[in-house]
């Protein structure tokens, strides 16, 4: 009898045992899940704050990178940086050029690196040469007029058209001729013209496709 009686109350104790085992554990996951909540509510507050901003002409350089700059994976940040950083060199060409666009080519270069970069998207809207012009485009939530867009187009488009045929005639045909490609003896087999081609048809595309009108 002692022995049964020894056996029962080991039994009972671990029966308590395992239950006060059970007890702790569903609190512990209770605080996991408590706590998870807590940091995701933070974060959707915190979304919804920047969200909340009303941007305006008399909104700050931080309000407005807070509002429009957004987080990429790196490869896709290191390909929006490069292509961004192409746009700018166009962009500046234009303060020497007569006639060659430079915000037009300042815009989806912003918009490139407010995917990518906050530094540089902070840049472009400080720097000497397009900061004013790129910074009143955000403050006014990112519009342009219906027939500046077209103009602007058709500016990329016939600028980037002529460069790349000069750039085509100097450093591709060479001394060949015309009708002639196995006489062209350039250094270039085709990729500035082509890259010229190709940047102007993205910055066509997004002006008409990407920049809302008003």
């Amino acid at each position: 009898m002692p022995v049964k009686k020894q056996k029962s109350d080991d039994s009972q104790s671990s029966k308590i045992s395992d239950s006060v085992i059970n007890r702790s554990n569903v609190k512990l996951e209770t605080h996991h899940h408590h706590y998870h909540s807590s940091t995701s509510s933070e974060e959707v507050a915190k979304e919804a704050a920047v969200s909340k901003v009303v941007i305006s002409e008399d909104s700050t350089i931080d309000e407005i990178v807070d509002h429009y700059f957004s987080h990429n994976s790196p490869l896709k940040s290191k390909i929006y940086v490069a292509l961004g950083s192409l746009f700018v060199v166009f962009a500046i060409i234009g303060i020497w050029i007569p006639g060659w666009p430079t915000v037009s080519w300042a815009v989806p270069a912003s918009f490139l690196f407010s995917l990518s970069s906050e530094k540089l998207f902070r840049w472009t809207l400080t720097n000497d040469f397009f900061g004013s012009a790129l910074f009143t485009y955000y403050s006014t939530g990112k519009t342009l007029p219906s027939h500046v867009k077209k103009i602007i187009a058709t500016f990329i488009l016939c600028m980037s058209s002529i460069s790349s045929y000069f750039v085509w005639l100097v450093s591709t045909k060479g001394n060949g001729e015309l009708i002639n490609p196995v006489s062209w003896d350039g250094a270039d087999p085709g990729f500035g013209a082509g890259t010229i081609i190709i940047v102007g048809l993205v910055g066509v595309w997004y002006v008409l496709s990407r920049v809302k009108s008003r």
